[in-house]
């Protein structure tokens, strides 16, 4: 009989697949350089893509009649994913306690699927973000946006899977961004002083608008609406912090120093706080990074010509209408595996 081809490593092999490669077809049932494994999941991929073609199909037959072993690399395939949609219905509200453990004996093959399919899922939702809710005073959902009055008459526009937290204290109103974007407006108070940190950066109001914005977990953008900013590495008590006057973007990576202050589209940059997104010539993965902030599916690239396709044009927040007016506008195809993940293809 053959051996199970998802124990040990090939299964973190098949989740880190779906999240990363995510690879759409290589209908050669033949091909020596893919692992038995990886065809196994390209053909459930394209079967369940809803657009097969007729030849694509007699290939599937051909290659699972082929031999016993790719019956059941095939079958493992289809429990993996299987397994995947149970957990994500089954899935405990995240305030809930686990059960008191003892010994743990060793699994059987199942079993493995199912802490393969948990992988999967915790991948796919985001430990962080998870982390970073419970960290969170204030926070919003993928798609959603909150504005929020503070105790001492600022306000607070969330955007999009944010997350906040006050530390007030007689001497100073501390706001920290765990992750995503937010609009202060501050009311003026000389003896407190309003900062924002997010990261290793911090961000001292001197005047009324701005926005901090946390892309990723290493970097930080300020924009600065109106009056200007003060910004400091928190680190780095010996460096002088960097003035950002209004219409000016600052922006800092991890493990380097603050940039200088540039000019900013504030139209474009502002799009989003009126339910638009503006990209002016950007490369499709740059906009594609963009939209997964709004999207609750996660949406992949397929082919490097893909990724590089030119996008202008003014677009909703709304993640499933933006996906569909990249995919048509673009004539490009998707395939949706379930409600988390999105392949946009050529």
């Amino acid at each position: 009989m053959a051996r199970g081809l998802f124990s040990g490593g090939i299964v973190l092999s098949f989740a880190h697949y779906f999240l990363v490669s995510a690879a759409l077809m290589n209908t050669d049932p033949d091909n020596s350089n893919e692992s038995l494994a990886d065809q196994a999941i390209d053909w459930l991929v394209l079967m369940r893509s809803g657009s097969v073609t007729d030849a694509a199909r007699r290939q599937f037959q051909a290659w699972y009649r082929q031999d016993d072993a790719n019956r059941q690399a095939y079958a493992e395939a289809e429990a993996l994913w299987g397994s995947v949609a149970q957990a994500v219905k089954t899935a405990p509200p995240a305030n809930s306690q686990p059960k008191q453990t003892h010994a743990v004996p060793r699994l059987p093959r199942r079993a493995g699927l199912a802490i393969a399919a948990s992988l999967v899922l915790g991948l796919l939702l985001g430990r962080d973000r998870l982390h970073d809710w419970l960290l969170s005073d204030y926070a919003t959902a993928v798609g959603e946006q909150k504005q929020i009055q503070l105790a001492d008459g600022s306000s607070v526009l969330l955007n999009t899977d944010t997350a906040l937290d006050i530390d007030w204290s007689a001497e100073k109103r501390r706001v920290v961004l765990l992750r995503g974007q937010a609009e202060f407006k501050v009311a003026s108070n000389v003896n407190r002083p309003f900062e924002v940190e997010a990261g290793d950066a911090a961000v001292r109001a001197l005047g009324t608008v701005f926005d901090v914005a946390r892309p990723a977990a290493d970097k930080v953008e300020v924009n600065v609406t109106e009056h200007a900013v003060a910004v400091r590495l928190t680190g780095q008590a010996d460096v002088a912090p960097i003035r950002v006057e209004e219409g000016q973007q600052l922006t800092y990576s991890a493990g380097g120093g603050l940039d200088k202050p540039a000019s900013a589209n504030l139209n474009q940059l502002n799009a989003w706080k009126r339910g638009k997104l503006i990209f002016h010539d950007q490369a499709l993965a740059d906009v594609v990074a963009e939209l997964n902030r709004y999207s609750k599916a996660k949406i992949i690239l397929k082919g490097e010509n893909v990724k590089q396709l030119r996008v202008s044009g003014v677009f909703p927040t709304d993640g499933l209408a933006m996906l569909d007016a990249l995919q048509k506008s673009l004539a490009l195809r998707q395939t949706a595996l379930g409600p988390w993940l999105v392949i946009l293809h050529s």
